[in-house]
């Protein structure tokens, strides 16, 4: 009976390293990070402004929110603009604005372009899909861009849903298949309490 208490331990221990839970208003959201993934610290500033700025220039009625929360943000290494991933939530003042499924496709227009790549070698895609991660419904921006001329490529993935009248997003980086398939499993098999 010891013995089978002792792996019950060891099973439970096992399956929970390197799982953190994060709050979310009343919801509690368990994630655990991919192997060979560390927390990485950055300065956020220079992203954030580079985005308001885009959002000022489409005077399209989106806006942007001033309560950002960001959960955490992991990469493959902490050198590399690549591989990576970021959790966040903030105001849902554009979900509501929107619906879900309207700010979804709004940023899939958004991801469409891009005021950096104007080179009409480079081939971008987009796609917006609905999915379900535990029992919340999530919409997928999925952007790939093809360096054609560097036959290089990555992709975008941002996952944004309405949880606690907030709006969580999840954005992820990566540019190889393993790592692909890493980070996907890793957010998919995330649950919410």
């Amino acid at each position: 009976m010891k013995k089978i208490l002792v792996i019950l331990i060891i099973a439970i221990s096992y399956q929970s390293f390197g799982q953190n839970s994060y709050r979310i208003e009343n919801r509690i959201w368990n994630y655990t990070k991919p192997s060979e993934y560390i927390s990485r610290v950055d300065n956020f500033e220079k992203d954030i402004k580079t985005g308001q700025e885009y959002v000022k220039k489409q005077n399209d009625g989106t806006t942007l929110s001033t309560t950002d929360k960001i959960l955490f943000s992991i990469a493959k290494t902490d050198s590399l603009q690549m591989n990576l991933v970021l959790a966040s939530y903030k105001d849902n003042g554009n979900i509501e604005r929107f619906t879900l499924k309207g700010y979804a496709e709004t940023l899939g227009e958004y991801f469409k372009v891009n005021p950096k790549e104007d080179n009409p070698k480079n081939i971008v895609t987009v796609e917006v899909n609905e999915l379900m991660i535990g029992e919340i419904k999530f919409y997928l921006i999925s952007k790939t861009t093809n360096y054609t001329e560097q036959n290089y490529h990555y992709t975008s993935d941002y996952y944004v849903s309405e949880i606690q009248g907030k709006e969580f997003s999840i954005a992820a980086i990566y540019d190889n298949a393993t790592d692909k398939q890493k980070i996907e499993k890793s957010i998919l098999e995330s649950t919410f309490k």
